[in-house]
């Protein structure tokens, strides 16, 4: 049995703890938060059979085979370290840390310590963008030319939430406009060579929304985010031969393909209980095999994503 142990008890620990039941030969066996009580009432309430107020605490004790960190995007970094200096590898949330220097720090020292780490960006393992990778590299939609990424959602501004808290890493980009430009550049087979950024600011400084331009070997792409944004959402890839529209590209279950003359030639579409089992999966994989990265989310997309955020929020 693959034993995950999981540092953060908040919502999207609950998902993930969901995952894991339902992939073969894998158990949460342990959770830690920095309250006591919120760690044992988790554990109650999805029935993981240790709990525990320290993460230090946790790893010692249980050793488990891999750690998924489930914190705000400010403790990312230090969490991470803690994991890799008990040799414990590491599925972590997106965005995996706040800064291109971190990350190189994260990175450096997993490859010291021979540890696996990975960005947590499901998304690029789900049916739908699979499909539509496919469509492109056997040219379905022949030569990409422009192609068009946006992650955004309506929310109630409160300064004091995690989306809008500096002090809790709030913003578009970390919270989903690293959605947009690592689906892009998934899907499109490589980061770009040139990056122009512009964002606008919510009165506490974070980003309410952003938008990358970026240019690729062969076309022109944008990703774009918002916080405060009523907006479609969705990714569309237009080619010299057709388009692919992929609605709600990060959290959907479809894929359009449409020819030259604009009529759909084919429609995708496969349902999945819990996004989070491939990711989980890869993790299994990656760890069992003695990988440092996953051919997936490889730490150079990590890397280049966070060297995005460094541009857009250095002003």
């Amino acid at each position: 049995m693959f034993r995950f142990a999981i540092i953060g008890a908040g919502k999207i620990a609950h998902e993930f703890c969901d995952a894991v039941r339902r992939c073969s030969e894998c158990e949460v066996s342990a959770v830690a938060s920095k309250s006591a009580e919120r760690a044992t009432a988790f554990a109650a309430e999805v029935g993981i059979s240790a709990s525990f107020g320290d993460y230090a605490a946790m790893l010692d004790e249980c050793r488990p085979d891999a750690v998924y960190i489930a914190t705000t995007h400010n403790f990312h970094y230090e969490n991470i370290l803690l994991c890799l200096s008990k040799k414990i590898p590491v599925l972590c949330e997106k965005p995996l840390v706040r800064t291109r220097k971190e990350a190189a720090e994260i990175f450096a020292e997993a490859e010291k310590q021979g540890v696996f780490v990975m960005e947590a960006m499901w998304s690029r393992f789900l049916p739908h963008i699979e499909k539509a990778r496919e469509w492109i590299r056997e040219g379905r939609i022949g030569t990409v030319e422009l192609a068009h990424s946006v992650v955004a959602f309506r929310a109630d501004y409160d300064p004091e939430s995690r989306l809008f808290n500096p002090e809790l890493a709030g913003g578009s980009l970390w919270d989903v406009g690293v959605y947009a430009i690592e689906l892009l550049t998934y899907l499109l087979g490589e980061n770009p060579a040139v990056v122009q950024t512009m964002v606008s600011r919510a009165p506490t400084g974070v980003d309410r929304a952003a938008s990358v331009q970026m240019q690729f070997s062969n076309c022109i792409g944008t990703a774009q985010s918002g916080l405060l944004t009523c907006t479609p959402e969705g990714i569309t890839i237009g080619g010299s031969e057709g388009w692919i529209w992929l609605p709600h590209a990060n959290t959907g279950r479809e894929a359009q393909l449409f020819n030259r003359n604009r009529v759909l030639v084919e429609h995708f579409i496969e349902d999945y209980p819990n996004g989070f089992t491939y990711e989980v999966e890869e993790t299994v994989r990656c760890v069992q095999e003695g990988l440092l990265q996953s051919p997936v989310v490889p730490w150079e997309d990590t890397l280049f994503c966070a060297g995005v955020f460094d541009q857009a929020l250095s002003d």
